[in-house]
């Protein structure tokens, strides 16, 4: 399966893959621990998605995207939740607040 497929079937945003926030490093794990019927469950690997990058300490700029893709991800109360742990990060500036406050 590529990475297009796995986004797809999981229910990914294709801004995703646009801005290059799905790296192959990623991919890889989340396929390797992945099981048929797993896409029933795909809330929870974008969750997982989020919170890898937010492990990592991103810049304000990825932050802006993560938050960008909370507004698009189909569910919002996932979004919602997310947003809270970016607005506490490191690096939560000005910018990253103006797209944090679009969802309300």
């Amino acid at each position: 399966m590529t990475k297009e497929e796995s986004l797809k079937l999981m229910h990914f945003p294709n801004e995703w893959l646009v801005w290059d926030m799905y790296p192959d490093e990623l991919f890889q794990i989340q396929i390797s621990g992945n099981e048929v019927g797993y896409e029933d469950g795909s809330d929870h690997d974008r969750t997982g998605v989020f919170h890898w990058w937010l492990k990592r300490n991103p810049s304000s700029e990825k932050l802006i995207l993560l938050a960008k893709l909370t507004l698009i991800d189909p569910d919002p109360l996932m979004g919602q939740d997310v947003r809270s742990y970016i607005a506490k990060s490191e690096h939560c500036n000005e910018s990253v607040n103006q797209v944090l406050q679009l969802a309300t």
